[in-house]
């Protein structure tokens, strides 16, 4: 019995790290210093983001240009007047962070 809940609990951590490292890289690439997950600020919440994109085609690939090279670089803005600033004025984003990020955003 104590093997079968040993196994349970780690798939269940297993299942959350993932969801717990792309919420420490957006805090990382300073993300939440305007996003948070479920209040709008600065910019949308992510939740607000994931509703907007959900089911859209090229979702994942338009989100990860917008982290990586801001909202000018993929045809945005998104979301009214507001746009992401571009690399320059951020912290660097690689294209496999960008893409974990996305990823993690649009799961909201």
């Amino acid at each position: 019995m104590k093997a079968v809940t040993f196994a349970l609990v780690a798939i269940a951590l297993g299942a959350a790290a993932p969801a717990i490292a792309s919420e420490q890289l957006a805090k990382d690439k300073q993300c939440m210093g305007c996003h948070a997950i479920d209040q709008d600020g600065a910019a949308p919440s992510f939740k607000k983001i994931a509703a907007g994109w959900k089911g859209k085609k090229g979702a994942e690939s338009t989100l990860s240009i917008t982290i990586r090279r801001g909202s000018r670089a993929a045809g945005g803005p998104h979301w009214g007047k507001a746009t992401m600033p571009n690399d320059a004025e951020r912290p660097e984003v690689s294209l496999a962070e960008a893409r974990k990020l996305a990823k993690w955003v649009l799961a909201q």
